[in-house]
């Protein structure tokens, strides 16, 4: 009777060794949005895109948590405009922007279980329509590629009046 206790307990602990072990492999997911979504063409009405990262994990950290991004035709990357991905609440990192070839990647040192962090980019449109902007999927050490994040920005087609006269 005693070795069917042990035996029971045994099995009951590895079950939960192996819950939290999976738990913890869950990757950083990613959300992406523009502020405003929809604007007229050209610099003079830029947008900013957002970019959040989480770790939904709730027992171990995310370590060198990792995605780049590269505007798509029609939107021109002009400069970083803040986040917390790179900071010391996320033990430290990098932020890495070329707006003359319109990329941008951050790295987070660590994302602790169930924190988050963001990017955020100054962008403008160059061309009307509907304009996807998608990153490259979010990695880290602990956990397999978590999805791409997407965001939809609107530049309708600029209205041209034409002249008219009054009698």
């Amino acid at each position: 009777m005693r070795l069917h206790k042990f035996l029971s307990l045994l099995f009951v602990l590895s079950c939960c060794a192996v819950a939290t072990h999976a738990a913890a492999q869950s990757p950083a997911t990613m959300a992406a949005s523009f502020n405003p979504n929809t604007v007229p063409l050209g610099p003079a009405f830029p947008t900013i895109l957002t970019i959040t990262i989480t770790n939904p994990n709730l027992a171990l950290p995310l370590t060198n948590v990792a995605f780049n991004n590269t505007a798509p035709n029609g939107l021109t990357l002009v400069t970083q405009t803040g986040g917390t991905c790179s900071t010391v609440a996320t033990g430290g990192g990098m932020f890495t922007i070329n707006p003359g070839n319109g990329t941008f990647s951050s790295t987070s040192a660590v994302l602790a279980p169930g924190q988050s962090c963001d990017i955020t980019v100054r962008m403008y449109a160059t061309i009307s329509g509907e304009i996807i902007d998608t990153t490259s999927t979010v990695t880290s050490n602990e956990a397999p590629p978590g999805e791409p994040a997407f965001a939809i920005l609107n530049a309708p087609t600029p209205v041209r009046l034409q002249g008219f006269e009054v009698d």
